[in-house]
């Protein structure tokens, strides 16, 4: 049974994950309101772990038990921007962007499971898999002057309910409540990480056929929509469940931080980011460490925690990574790299700066056309246009590869190893 609990865990990780963020930011910003950040990410804000510093976010949690919502978003075609619909189990089921709807303007109606109405001739419509749907926009900022324009593209996209008459009344739709804790310690609930899986999926129940016959699975352990396992069984129940959620724990992180796929220090790209199907594994490790990560599609990440030597990176060493001429990663949107704490989280520096990528201003090529990226926590003496500060202790690479190329999908670019020079 304890083998089972731990199965249970790991399938059900990514929807407490993924509410304990939506409760927190309907806490801050509420319930289908749109939120444009006016500030790039940087250290302290804590809530989603790899936040990328490449754009601003537009942020919505929607609550679909009250109807409808739509999205409308004027013509953008002069910048990058995409706006995901991840449901409660992140997955990543619609987008409106670049990429997705070519820039142009539209309408686009978010409808919870089930729901039958007259939509508007018009628009375009997304069905969302659960009642609750995080919605994560992300427009480019090409360098601090170009923040001005991108708020102003920003403010003229507007989230705003269906005109409809068959939903119910937002005043009789329960409040998502209070998060038990963060999104990142899930796992220190112990048994009662069952007692909230039961509210959450209450809420959300599964709606694809993987999800529904893996829950079918965990029924004898009391876990359920509305159940509360933890609660109501005994003590000797009670240690299954909990020693359940540590060894489930245990095999996401070790999962998380296994180096068996890399490639000259970076993993291997899985090309499943996103639409998961039934590989609960990859979905828990990724709500664990990149929660609301995109469709490859979309963006490709990237991670390194070791140099070309296999030794993990630490600030106390001096690294450079060198990209031959015409090898630079081939994207339509953009590239960009970031150092962040094991913890996955931004650290302050006294530049502001944490990351760079092809729209780092002042940027230099070397004479030949190569490029190279100076990764080190002291300024060096030299090519401080080119030099990423990383943390004073250990700390990870991500690169990220938005509208990624043909090379990049198919798994056959590499980028190079990171070498130590001190």
């Amino acid at each position: 049974m304890v083998t089972r609990a731990a199965q249970a865990y790991v399938w059900g990780l990514p929807l407490v994950v993924s509410m304990r963020t939506a409760q927190t930011f309907a806490r801050l910003i509420g319930v289908n309101h749109l939120f444009n950040e006016r500030s790039l990410s940087g250290p302290g804000k804590g809530l989603v772990v790899a936040p990328n510093v490449d754009t601003l976010y537009s942020i919505a949690v929607l609550d679909l038990r009250a109807g409808p919502m739509v999205l409308t978003v004027p013509a953008i075609h002069d910048r990058y921007y995409t706006y995901q619909f991840l449901d409660m189990y992140t997955e990543s089921f619609a987008y409106v962007g670049t990429r997705a709807t070519a820039g142009d303007a539209g309408s686009w109606v978010v409808t919870p499971p089930g729901w039958v109405g007259k939509m508007p001739a018009a628009d375009h419509v997304f069905h969302a898999p659960t009642p609750v749907v995080f919605l994560l926009g992300r427009f480019l900022v090409n360098g601090a002057a170009d923040l001005p324009a991108d708020r102003a593209v920003m403010a003229r996209v507007q989230l705003s309910a269906l005109a409809t008459t068959n939903h119910a009344s937002a005043s009789t739709v329960v409040p998502l409540g209070a998060p038990r804790g963060t999104p990142q310690d899930v796992s220190r609930a112990g048994a009662s990480f069952f007692d909230e899986l039961g509210d959450d999926l209450a809420i959300n129940p599964p709606g694809t056929a993987a999800d529904r016959a893996a829950l079918v699975r965990f029924e004898p352990l009391g876990v359920g929509p509305g159940r509360h396992p933890a609660s109501e069984h005994n003590q000797a129940q009670q240690a299954v469940l909990a020693q359940g959620v540590t060894e489930g724990a245990a095999q996401v992180e070790r999962i998380a931080s296994a180096s068996g796929t890399e490639v000259d220090g970076w993993d291997t790209t899985d090309l499943q980011l996103g639409r998961y199907g039934d590989n609960f594994v990859l979905r828990a490790v990724v709500a664990q460490i990149g929660w609301g990560a995109n469709i490859p599609a979309e963006a490709v990440y990237i991670a390194s925690q070791r140099d070309r030597q296999g030794n993990p990176y630490s600030g106390s060493d001096d690294y450079v990574m060198h990209f031959a001429a015409g090898s630079l990663p081939p994207a339509k949107a953009f590239w960009s790299l970031t150092a962040y704490a094991p913890n996955g989280f931004l650290v302050a520096n006294p530049t502001g700066r944490y990351n760079i990528g092809d729209h780092t201003t002042g940027l230099q090529t070397n004479d030949d056309g190569s490029l190279d990226l100076y990764l080190q926590h002291n300024p060096p003496t030299q090519h401080r246009s080119n030099w990423l500060p990383t943390p004073a202790g250990s700390f990870r690479l991500l690169m990220r590869i938005y509208l990624p190329g043909p090379s990049v999908l198919d798994g056959t670019y590499r980028l190079p190893a990171v070498e130590k020079t001190r």
